[in-house]
């Protein structure tokens, strides 16, 4: 190139380089404590969680009315989330039935599960509280599944780190629902 391009081309460059944004701060959910639920040893394989689209995204969205939502201007899932999601239920759901093996569809285990948990969360974000709304199919091997929406709500938070806490919290409340279901249903 010629010094001429290169002069020219140089305030560009710069000016592109200044508009770099920094390096976002990714966020993981964690499991959370719960209590253990008693239950029959079972294999317990979580399915492909399914999120309504406007969640499926790296960015953290939140809900700023009825009906517009935002992205977190530097802040990211550290992995796709419903990966993530899938992942952080079957860890509160193995803390919750001791004895049982939870694992994924994405894990590297691949036996034939006892039962198997289908999960589509439908809302998982804030408004005047905030919520977690899921639809739920629990299949035993061989049979029909049973289907059921569970609702869970916090007080809203503020800020990113809070937000993430808040929904791990939920995540485990849906872990304690999802284990009194499996114990309760009778196999």
């Amino acid at each position: 190139m010629s010094l001429r391009v290169l002069a020219i081309l140089a305030p560009l460059l710069g000016l592109l380089a200044g508009c770099a944004s920094p390096n976002p701060k990714l966020y993981t959910l964690a499991r959370v404590p719960g209590p253990a639920v008693a239950a029959p040893a079972q294999t317990i394989e979580i399915r492909h969680v399914g999120l309504a689209r406007y969640l499926d995204r790296p960015g953290i969205v939140t809900r700023v009315d009825a009906y517009r939502v935002t992205l977190a201007d530097d802040a990211r899932w550290a992995e796709p989330l419903a990966d993530m999601l899938a992942r952080v239920i079957a860890a509160d759901l193995s803390a919750r039935l001791p004895g049982s093996t939870v694992f994924t569809a994405a894990s590297a285990i691949s036996a034939a599960p006892d039962v198997t948990v289908e999960i589509d969360i439908q809302r998982f974000d804030a408004g005047s509280r905030f919520t977690l709304v899921a639809a739920l199919a629990l299949r035993h091997a061989g049979e029909a599944p049973k289907l059921t929406t569970i609702s869970l709500a916090a007080p809203p938070p503020t800020g990113e780190e809070n937000q993430v806490a808040t929904m791990s919290r939920l995540l485990g409340d849906l872990a304690d629902r999802l284990a009194t279901l499996i114990a309760n249903d009778g196999h």
